[in-house]
Parts: C-alpha cells; sequence; structure tokens
C-alpha cells in the first residue's frame, strides 16, 4: 500500500471516528441537561461498560489465537 493509500485511510477513519465522537458528544450533552453531572457519570459507566465488553472478547480471541 502506498503513502496516499494510507493517508486516505487515516482520514476515512478520523471521519468515522469524529462520527462517534460527535455522538457521544451529544448523548452526554442531554443526559447533563436531563440529570446533571450524576447523568454524564452514568452514561460514561454505560459506554465504559460496552467497552469493556468488547475487549474482552477480542480479549478471549487472541487468547484462543495462543
Amino acid at each position: 500500500m502506498g503513502y496516499n493509500d494510507e493517508v486516505l485511510n487515516k482520514i476515512i477513519a478520523n471521519k468515522e471516528r469524529a462520527k462517534e465522537r460527535k455522538a457521544l458528544w451529544h448523548t452526554i450533552s442531554d443526559s447533563f441537561g436531563k440529570e446533571g453531572a450524576e447523568g454524564i457519570a452514568n452514561e460514561l459507566a454505560v459506554e465504559m461498560d460496552e467497552f469493556r465488553e468488547k475487549f474482552d472478547v477480542l480479549l478471549a480471541k487472541l487468547n484462543d489465537m495462543l
């Protein structure tokens, strides 16, 4: 893969991540409007649990490969 392709892939990935960050920001903002700081903490806890579950699945797959 050439340099141009690598840069293009990074740009595409950044756009996708930007959409995710924007959605997360809207969720956090809405939570704050409804429940204040506690709402943000609860929402971040939910997000972290989802992240942890995905991470655990990936670790299990890697462990199976060994």
